[in-house]
């Protein structure tokens, strides 16, 4: 458990490897991300993609930015059994979130 800005990240395992936010017990922290994070239908979405979030939402709000890392470094830091040796950023948003979630991890960052 990860408090950042008066907000407590609480991870909740849904299955082996895979987490989430609890959202019962993170209200604010899954309403802040939420808020930040615009979904686009097909109107409005470039190169014919049906859907999609855009995450510079995220990137332009400090707050949510820190809750989204903050969100990865307490899955990688407590929630995992065996801790990542490295962080991988293959697409857009590793290449945005995966520095930054690196750093905090004090691990290197593969982009």
């Amino acid at each position: 458990m990860t408090t950042t800005a008066n907000k407590t990240v609480v991870i909740k395992t849904l299955a082996p490897n895979h987490f989430c936010l609890d959202q019962n017990l993170n209200p604010s922290v899954v309403q802040t991300i939420a808020k930040s994070l615009p979904w686009y239908g097909p109107k409005f979405s470039p190169h014919d993609v049906p859907n999609f979030y855009d995450v510079s939402g995220i990137t332009e709000n400090p707050e949510a930015f820190k809750l989204v890392v903050e969100t990865f470094v307490e899955r990688y830091e407590q929630s995992m059994k065996e801790k990542p040796t490295k962080i991988a950023g293959f697409d857009a948003r590793g290449f945005l979130f995966g520095p930054t979630i690196a750093m905090r991890l004090g691990r290197s960052v593969v982009c």
